[in-house]
């Protein structure tokens, strides 16, 4: 039996239209999987029952009195603690701001959703300011994976991701500056979207991000990733970035047909060390999409991007603490402010150069979509790395090793996803990343939702997933 915390957002919209169902029932329902999942998954940085149930009392009243509703109206939603939610402790993470006052503002895609009738009810766990593609941190610990709690869920969404397979709620709210949406929809098994660069306002942004972060959302369906897009994308005052909304007609999403469709297809991009079971998943994958009609299109080696990307991040992350006392250092992750050392020491003429060979990355994507519509690569070429650690091994120089895939978007600025493609021999979720063309956020969404269907035996039942981990833990 489907527990009302596992329903999607779709279902549940459904449900209370027609009376069935109350957003009061819902909330008691998330609030209390949340609270027996988090002494064993460490997913949230904070509860808010009191009035996560104050918003929903309310819902619920519109609904059963037939008043107006809005698109989300007491449909729970956790945030990520990388956006500033009002009454709440705003820390990214960090001890840093362990004692900060609660935040006296809405980041623009919290407002937005507490705009559209959402019953925000948690915060969820991030490394130290997202810098990483696993979640712990000093001050929260270290968050665990629902489907095996000796392994990472990923990050730096980690707590988003673990929360949404675990079936607390429907949405959450992630935040991705290298893959830290689609890492941990990848090891998590959940379905994640970043959108192209300035569709979804971003604020605030920590200096290390650059231009190179989004806000998104985390959730089991493709359906649900839609829906609340539709409600947080678009113009904002505080992101000058940001770009005019899509137009109504783009919503909700539908699936895409395959027939002809021209796939670019890449199990490494000529560079990337693939886990022999994530590329067994992946060949799968392609293989089906392929029979249903697709034209797949192998892609040419690409440059190694990795260093690009980890020149522009350590500097960054020197941005981040060049003004912290030595006593505000010391609260720090070691390993990230080893980032910010070396970010220190990297001259101007080799930043200059990363940021010109963003530019060409973007170039050669442009020139693969002008003969393809999409691609489709592995999300992350291992498989969920143990809890507690930043790489596998030794061998292993850094996290961006083996996150690669996906800090070609961030760089580039086109909208990719990350959707359950499949499971390794140990129960491990694997997934694939669709990218597209600079705008075609739609398009994505509309192919993820055809090949969802195509893959549908790879979406985890979020009730297996909790009783997995509550054994576990």
């Amino acid at each position: 039996m489907t527990e009302l915390c596992e329903l999607s957002a779709v279902e549940l919209l459904s449900l209370y239209a027609a009376r069935k169902l109350s957003p009061v029932e819902v909330i008691r329902d998330v609030i209390a999987r949340s609270e027996a999942v988090q002494p064993v998954l460490n997913a949230f940085c904070g509860l808010d029952p009191e009035r996560a149930l104050a918003t929903a009392v309310a819902a619920e009243r519109s609904w059963m009195a037939g008043l107006p509703t809005r698109a989300l109206e007491g449909v729970p939603v956790s945030i990520k603690d990388t956006a500033m939610v009002k009454g709440w402790r705003f820390a990214r993470g960090s001890r840093l701001a362990e004692h900060n006052p609660p935040a006296t503002q809405d980041s623009p895609s919290v407002e937005r959703l507490r705009g559209a009738g959402a019953v925000l009810f948690a915060s969820t766990t991030t490394c130290e300011g997202g810098w990483k593609a696993v979640t712990d941190s000093p001050l929260t610990g270290i968050t665990r994976n629902p489907h095996n709690t000796d392994h990472t869920p990923g990050g730096s969404s980690g707590g988003a991701g673990a929360s949404i397979s675990a079936g607390c709620g429907p949405l959450a709210l992630g935040s991705d500056g290298g893959g830290s949406i689609r890492v941990p929809a990848s090891f998590s098994g959940v379905f994640g979207l970043k959108a192209t660069f300035g569709r979804v306002p971003m604020y605030p942004i920590g200096p290390h991000y650059s231009d190179m972060a989004h806000f998104g959302p985390i959730t089991r369906t493709v359906a649900d990733a839609g829906l609340m897009f539709s409600v947080i994308e678009g113009r904002h005052p505080m992101d000058p970035f940001t770009t005019d909304p899509l137009p109504a007609a783009d919503f909700p999403i539908t699936p895409l047909p395959l027939a002809g469709l021209r796939i670019g297809v890449t199990e490494d991009f000529g560079f990337m060390k693939v886990d022999p079971e994530v590329a067994a998943v992946y060949r799968a994958a392609i293989a089906r999409i392929e029979a249903a009609g697709a034209v797949l299109v192998p892609l040419a080696p690409m440059e190694d991007w990795r260093p690009t990307y980890r020149t522009l991040w350590q500097v960054g992350a020197w941005q981040s603490q060049r003004r912290l006392s030595p006593a505000e250092r010391d609260l720090l992750d070691p390993e990230f402010r080893g980032w910010g050392d070396r970010g220190a020491h990297i001259p101007t003429g080799d930043y200059v150069d990363a940021m010109m060979a963003r530019l060409a990355y973007r170039q050669e994507c442009a020139r693969q979509h002008a003969t393809v519509d999409f691609v489709i690569s592995p999300t992350v070429s291992i498989l969920p790395l143990k809890a507690g650690l930043t790489v596998p091994d030794d061998s292993w120089p850094d996290w961006l090793e083996w996150a690669g895939f996906s800090l070609l978007y961030n760089m580039t600025g086109q909208p990719a996803a990350s959707l359950p493609a499949g499971y390794s021999s140990g129960g491990l979720p694997v997934g694939i990343q669709i990218g597209g063309r600079i705008n075609d956020d739609i398009g994505v969404l509309r192919l993820s939702m055809t090949l969802e269907g195509l893959l549908a035996e790879a979406r985890p039942d979020p009730s297996a997933v909790f009783e997995k981990a509550m054994r576990k833990g």
